[in-house]
């Protein structure tokens, strides 16, 4: 009987077939730490969004709601509440755990602290950059086209509160025409590649609210907000200004093709007289109704791996839309 010989192995392949595979194995286990690494701060960072979004969430809904500010100092918030249920709202912070109490409730925590602790909690009153017109008092008049509304659905008017750029569209009730305060508005503003046609123009307020530049309609053309603006004031003194403290404008705009606009009764007659014993109109902002909230907040996620430890800041400002005055 004849045995065929199988061929073995020799030493330096062996050596060489386990390097091959002492080396796949450490790639593969790379690979796997690698991929697991990056899950667990996908984890991580979505755990401290999430926290994030629902803290905003909670601040916003209680602070839009409230009439007033009762106190406000470091981390700690009280808010005038109209529900007498939950008045006073509280916010306050103690050991890493940012805590809501509403009225005589007992305090409910908004984080868990063994998974995401705050480190840093500031509540500040702050006035808005901007405020939007009044729903009661919106309203300027001019002879030829009558009132002129300032706070008309999807018109969005927006008022600095000082210096600052007015935007938005008031709308003429009697022929349904629009003016625009700002070329961004109807997004007509000059581009060199995007609208090489378009043109620049807006009204704009001084930190004392007197206002300049231009407004335009489609179907009224320019409409000045300040002699000095159309270099008119060597022989017509006119502007249109805003009270910095409770938002009320006043006086007049210009259109050479349909007259003055007045903003205000008081200035509204003849010679600038007041009128408003007769027609009890305005244009007003809601500055003295708004007090706004700056909330800068910073969180931590809790592990003991230093490596995973990582942190998130973020800052919220929310308005009291009519905070007792």
């Amino acid at each position: 009987m004849e045995f065929k010989k199988t061929k073995a192995f020799t030493l330096l392949e062996l050596l060489i077939y386990s390097g091959i595979l002492v080396v796949s194995a450490g790639l593969v286990s790379g690979i796997v730490y690698t991929v697991s690494r990056a899950n667990i701060k996908t984890q991580v960072n979505d755990a401290l969004s999430n926290q994030l979004t629902r803290f905003e969430e909670v601040f916003r809904q209680k602070i839009q709601i409230a009439k007033d500010i009762n106190s406000i100092s470091g981390s700690v918030l009280s808010l005038e509440i109209s529900d007498a249920n939950k008045n006073p709202t509280i916010f306050t912070l103690a050991n890493n755990v940012a805590y809501i109490q509403e009225g005589s409730d007992s305090q409910v925590a908004l984080n868990d602290s063994t998974k995401v602790k705050v480190t840093s909690l500031v509540f500040a009153s702050t006035g808005p950059e901007s405020t939007s017109i009044s729903n009661t008092y919106h309203y300027a008049w001019n002879d030829q086209v009558g009132w002129i509304d300032f706070a008309y659905p999807g018109g969005n008017i927006q008022i600095p509160t000082g210096e600052g750029d007015l935007s938005g569209l008031a709308y003429v009730i009697s022929d349904s025409h629009w003016i625009s305060l700002n070329c961004l508005s109807t997004e007509s503003c000059y581009d060199a590649d995007e609208n090489p046609t378009g043109i620049d123009y807006k009204v704009s307020s001084d930190a004392n609210g007197n206002l300049t530049g231009w407004a335009w309609s489609e179907y009224y053309g320019w409409i000045s907000f300040n002699c000095l603006t159309d270099n008119s004031s060597s022989f017509s003194d006119y502007k249109v200004t805003i009270d910095q403290e409770n938002g009320e404008f006043d006086r007049h705009a210009y259109s050479e093709n349909i007259g003055w606009i007045s903003f205000n009764c008081k200035t509204g007659g003849d010679y600038q007289s007041n009128i408003c014993d007769v027609s009890d109109y305005k244009v007003q902002d809601i500055r003295s109704r708004t007090t706004a909230i700056k909330i800068d907040i910073s969180i931590r996620y809790n592990s003991e791996k230093a490596e995973l430890s990582a942190t998130s800041t973020n800052s919220f400002v929310f308005n009291l839309i009519t905070p007792a005055k």
